[in-house]
């Protein structure tokens, strides 16, 4: 009788393929092969791949947020963690998982499109209420031109191997507040 494989690694193993090879490269024959299941047993827990995108995602941004410290107390030092493990992710992973899924999902797939619609508006959302914490002017639009630099970042990993890029958008995220005079 073989052993049964957690949904959890089911989920992160699919995040990895979506990496990888995109939404249309992955495939859930892979999957199964990946965590030693037939592709009938995959199946009976995920209907299809475009039902693991949501899991994926919800996966990935409880990663990056869980235990940041708390705003409200230290809003600087969630905000330093946060990116941190965003650029950690980066320089290792070489992407993100969502923006590869945004390129790759389609009006065949609306679940998957709403899914990652919703990572980047609560990732995003995250963002900001850091940001309000420290009081910083215009939190939703700071946090949105700061994800966006970080994850066109990663458009340089990929074509280049070039992380300076990725350096350049962190240094510029972790000098949030300095302008405005703000203390940690």
């Amino acid at each position: 009788m073989r052993e049964a494989v957690p949904i959890r690694r089911i989920v992160v193993e699919a995040r990895e393929l979506f990496r990888e090879h995109g939404y249309e490269g992955a495939s859930m024959r892979d999957l199964a092969d990946r965590v030693g299941l037939r592709p009938q047993s995959l199946y009976t827990r995920f209907p299809s791949k475009e039902s693991l995108v949501r899991e994926v995602l919800a996966l990935t941004l409880d990663d990056v947020l869980v235990d940041l410290p708390d705003p409200a107390t230290d809003w600087r030092g969630a905000w330093q963690t946060l990116i941190g493990r965003i650029a950690e992710t980066f320089e290792t992973r070489g992407r993100c998982v969502g923006l590869h899924l945004a390129y790759g999902v389609t009006a065949q797939t609306p679940d998957a499109q709403d899914a990652v619609r919703a990572f980047f508006a609560r990732l995003r959302d995250a963002m900001a209420g850091i940001l309000k914490a420290g009081t910083i002017s215009e939190p939703a639009s700071v946090a949105a031109d700061t994800l966006a630099q970080l994850e066109g970042a990663t458009l340089w990993i990929t074509t280049e191997g070039d992380m300076e890029p990725l350096r350049h958008a962190v240094e510029r995220a972790l000098r949030v507040g300095e302008r405005e005079g703000r203390a940690a």
